[in-house]
């Protein structure tokens, strides 16, 4: 009786396991074959982009993780102002601080962010200075662009640069600085989209034409909402697009945890070339909240 008993458990534990296994084949089965699925339509759209005349390089597939982040709407650089030395300073309605210096300082022609580099790290210059990188892509002759490192990232509004003015003599007279105040991040770490998915939405929502350039892409922090005394950033695909018919840039934005569009800035003045260009939307990053 206990033996019959025995073989009646093993053969219910092998028929319990054998619905276990046939279940995780057909989810495996179907998770790839909307995998591949997704793939090909991702495929497809790129296709359509070359088709319908639009250019750019080869986007990433590669996925990044990011925070919903938290800052506060006050800068909170006036109360550090006593530290500065040498400079004539005065808080704008925005919160930032432009700041002119006494003393001119010798910037490297050619290599700028070097000088630059010296003299953020000092507390008497700036306010927060380490908390700042230096951007290549956003900086053109004469401003020059840090960028405001926060979980992970960089935030890719005027909240959080600072921009160094350098007259043609190559010696650093001034800057104008925003600041992203007590940073907190609201939930777990979390996945983003990578470049390509972000691409493909940004076709899909109308926000590229035909017959126009991808100038370049980028992913840092931008604001999703503003409540009354703080604001919440997201991490965000940034766009700056160039149609071919004309030589204005727009900025256009795809929130890198939903995949959907966000508010685009508005186009700025006419470019020459692609510096200029990166130039002019760089100025648009700068002034978008």
């Amino acid at each position: 009786m206990n033996f019959r008993r025995i073989e009646w458990i093993f053969l219910v534990a092998f028929v319990v396991l054998d619905v276990f296994l046939v279940y995780m084949f057909v989810q495996t089965s179907s998770s790839a074959s909307n995998t591949k699925s997704s793939s090909d339509t991702t495929t497809t759209i790129i296709r359509e982009m070359h088709d319908d005349n639009i250019s750019f390089s080869t986007p990433s597939g590669k996925e990044n993780t990011g925070y919903y982040i938290a800052g506060n709407n006050d800068s909170g650089l006036k109360a550090h102002v006593s530290q500065l030395a040498n400079q004539s300073t005065r808080i704008l309605t925005s919160g930032k601080l432009t700041s002119t210096l006494r003393t001119t300082v010798a910037i490297d022609a050619d290599h700028p962010e070097k000088s630059l580099d010296q003299f953020i790290a000092q507390t008497t210059n700036v306010i927060h200075g380490d908390q700042y990188v230096y951007s290549s892509a956003l900086s053109s002759s004469g401003d020059y662009v840090y960028v405001q490192k926060v979980a992970d990232g960089k935030i890719l509004t005027g909240t959080g640069q600072i921009h160094f003015t350098v007259n043609k003599n190559h010696q650093l007279i001034g800057y104008t600085q925003g600041y992203l105040n007590n940073v907190k991040t609201l939930r777990e770490k979390a996945v983003t989209i990578s470049e390509k998915k972000a691409l493909v939405a940004l076709y899909q929502y109308n926000q590229v034409s035909n017959n126009s350039r991808i100038v370049w892409s980028k992913l840092g922090y931008s604001r999703l909402l503003k409540l009354k005394d703080s604001s919440v950033y997201v991490p965000t695909w940034v766009f700056a697009v160039r149609s071919k018919n004309s030589s204005n840039i727009s900025l256009h934005r795809i929130n890198a945890f939903t995949g959907a569009a966000m508010k685009t800035s508005s186009s700025t003045g006419s470019t020459d070339d692609t510096s200029s260009a990166d130039a002019a939307a760089a100025g648009m990053i700068w002034n978008a909240e």
